[in-house]
């Protein structure tokens, strides 16, 4: 577990940088595996990644209202609250990633509106799995898989700052979803 304290990471990226960090803890994982099976009644631990997905909205919704403050940040809390958005389906989905044995990226999307002609930029994040020695990319919100672009063509966004956080280090990733 790599500790990135780089102050020229924007205040949210460190914020799941930490998040990140609590859910690779085998005790965390341990504790969201029995959750699962005693309180859910469903275990998830010998699914596929495919399948993860499906077990998370089975369990999850996304929602347009209210959500508590603050929110939930990790995996069991996030069940509890049985609704949430875009950061909650991508911390959910990588905890049950992590619990499964993958290697996962989360990935923040930053960026400032610069481009006038796009309707948005920034306040997403998704996931990334990595699968025969690729990164790839996974909306668990939105149960998109391997479609980087999306953002900057179905969305209209203006993508000029996105950062992966794995394990080992965060990495700028803006060239994978920007078409610029």
């Amino acid at each position: 577990m790599v500790q990135d304290h780089d102050s020229s990471y924007p205040s949210i990226v460190k914020a799941y940088r930490q998040r990140y960090d609590r859910m690779l803890k085998r005790e965390y994982r341990r504790e969201f595996f029995h959750y699962a099976k005693s309180v859910l009644r469903d275990p998830f631990d010998s699914l596929e990644w495919k399948e993860l997905l499906e077990w998370e909205h089975n369990h999850f919704k996304y929602t347009k209202g209210k959500l508590p403050k603050p929110r939930a940040e990790l995996p069991i809390d996030i069940l509890l609250q049985t609704g949430g958005r875009c950061g909650e389906f991508a911390l959910l989905y990588n905890g049950l990633l992590l619990a499964n044995h993958y290697q996962t990226r989360l990935v923040v999307d930053c960026s400032q509106l610069r481009d006038n002609a796009k309707e948005a930029a920034g306040d997403h994040v998704w996931v990334e799995v990595l699968l025969n020695d690729v990164w790839v990319h996974v909306d668990p919100t939105e149960r998109k898989i391997d479609k980087p672009l999306m953002y900057a063509l179905e969305w209209h966004k203006d993508v000029n700052l996105v950062y992966a956080i794995s394990e080992e280090e965060i990495v700028d990733v803006t060239k994978t979803y920007s078409v610029q």
